[in-house]
């Protein structure tokens, strides 16, 4: 344990989290508040920061391995724009010695307008939408918030996670990558099929590069567009020479956030010219509304990010390609 930032190693101390800070100082001010709202005079609140690695357990091998890391452009609020690597999480443990809650409670917890003895615990006041207004802030940040409790008169644990970034680096495949090219070849291997043409699309041209890379080493063949238009006009040309309603690619892999044309009005339109290609959407966005509506635009299957190679060549594997 430690108790200052100089005596945490370094490659921790130097990552960020990046995000709105009025919104996230609402959320630490909301759960602390509920804590000394909810607790005795006599009670404990302690409050712990501790930092989560952002891994995947690989159960046959008994070990932990990241599966892929992309970098990601972010745009903040000045107008700057960031590339940043996911590393971990930041966590933040609020314990109380308060009135505790039930399963039932708990499942009900995030509800928009929830309250739970509110005549008695706080004075008939409260709208009941600090912790559903606190979980979709968190959610806007690729987080996570959570709440535990041993039953009622034992106290609660919420827990609040939001990612950490590596910022303003620029790393090689090597540096960035363990495991891919293994956990390729073993997805590979245990199915005979054939080389697949794919469309990579994503407007970071770090990632669309990363990520061709891997695929050519498990034996496909990669195509790249910088967006959503130029997928678009390449489907089409690749219709147009080959006659079918597919095109030359099997599969195209495009992301959700790009300038000039986004992902899901992308799919729309290689809809629209009636192109059957097997698409796959990948997004940062945790919602399932925003999973839902790439959906519904014609992405076949949505991914998050950062793409789980395993994960991938499965569904390859699933769907006949």
């Amino acid at each position: 344990m430690v108790s200052r930032l100089e005596d945490l190693p370094a490659r921790i101390r130097d990552l960020r989290v990046i995000g709105d800070i009025p919104k996230i100082r609402q959320v630490l001010r909301n759960l602390v508040s509920n804590a000394i709202k909810f607790t005795p005079e006599d009670g404990s609140i302690i409050l712990t920061v501790s930092y989560s690695a952002k891994e995947m357990a690989d159960k046959r091998k008994g070990k932990f391995r990241r599966l892929s890391v992309f970098m990601e452009k972010i745009m903040l609020k000045n107008g700057e724009e960031i590339q940043a690597i996911p590393n971990g999480y930041f966590q933040l443990n609020v314990r109380d010695s308060g009135v505790g809650m039930n399963e039932d409670q708990i499942s009900r917890l995030f509800g928009e307008g929830v309250q739970f003895n509110a005549n008695d615990l706080q004075a008939g006041r409260g709208s009941g939408l600090g912790l559903f207004i606190a979980k979709n802030l968190v959610l806007r940040h690729q987080g996570k918030l959570s709440a535990l409790s041993e039953g009622i008169g034992k106290g609660s644990d919420f827990k609040l996670q939001l990612p950490l970034y590596q910022c303003n680096v620029t790393p090689t495949i090597e540096e960035s990558i363990c495991g891919e090219e293994e956990c390729v070849s073993e997805s590979s291997s245990k199915y005979e099929r054939r080389q697949l043409s794919i469309l990579v699309v994503d407007d970071v041209e770090t990632n669309r590069k990363l990520l061709s890379r891997l695929l050519e080493r498990g034996g496909h063949q990669c195509h790249m567009a910088e967006n959503g238009e130029v997928a678009v006009k390449m489907i089409q040309e690749n219709m147009s020479t080959s006659g079918g309603d597919e095109g030359l690619y099997d599969c195209v892999l495009i992301d959700y956030e790009m300038p000039v044309l986004n992902g899901p009005n992308a799919c729309q339109q290689i809809r629209d010219m009636g192109c059957d290609v097997f698409i796959v959407g990948v997004t940062g966005n945790t919602l399932d509304d925003d999973v839902q509506y790439f959906k519904s635009k014609g992405a076949n299957v949505v991914l998050l990010k950062p793409v789980n190679l395993v994960a991938l060549e499965n569904l390859f594997v699933e769907y006949g390609l």
